[in-house]
């Protein structure tokens, strides 16, 4: 019998891959004002997530993914926003890097949720709910 619970793991990869991606959106507005600083993202989970349990994805043309044909990335990307490239350089728009982080924050409870879920349905299994 395994003593691994993919959902838990699962649960654990989203909440730090959140983390991840909220760190990089806190550059990213920290950093509004940088001339020539270009807004950062990570790609999403399920395509880390599956790169990472050994299940390949296999990208359909050039720039799927984020990366050539045939493979998934897993590296920061450059983050495609609404707005445009300022004068400057600069390609951060708050406004886009806000909504992002509102969507970061679902996904991170999402996580908690789940993981806090699990362990109550394993407690209830045991006996030990109370």
């Amino acid at each position: 019998m395994s003593n691994d619970l993919t959902i838990l793991q699962m649960a654990s990869g989203l909440a730090q891959h959140s983390g991840a991606r909220l760190s990089l959106i806190s550059q990213n507005i920290a950093n509004a004002d940088t001339p020539g600083y270009i807004a950062r993202d990570l790609p999403d989970f399920g395509a880390t997530w599956a790169q990472g349990q050994g299940v390949q994805l296999t990208a359909s043309r050039a720039g799927h993914f984020g990366s050539t044909p045939g493979q998934a990335s897993t590296r920061t990307t450059e983050s495609a926003t609404f707005g445009t490239m300022s004068p400057n350089g600069n390609n951060v728009a708050i406004e886009d890097q806000m909504m992002r982080a509102a969507a970061i924050r679902q996904d991170h409870e999402l996580a908690l949720g789940v993981w806090s879920k699990s362990l109550d349905m394993l407690r209830t299994a045991i006996g030990k709910r109370g």
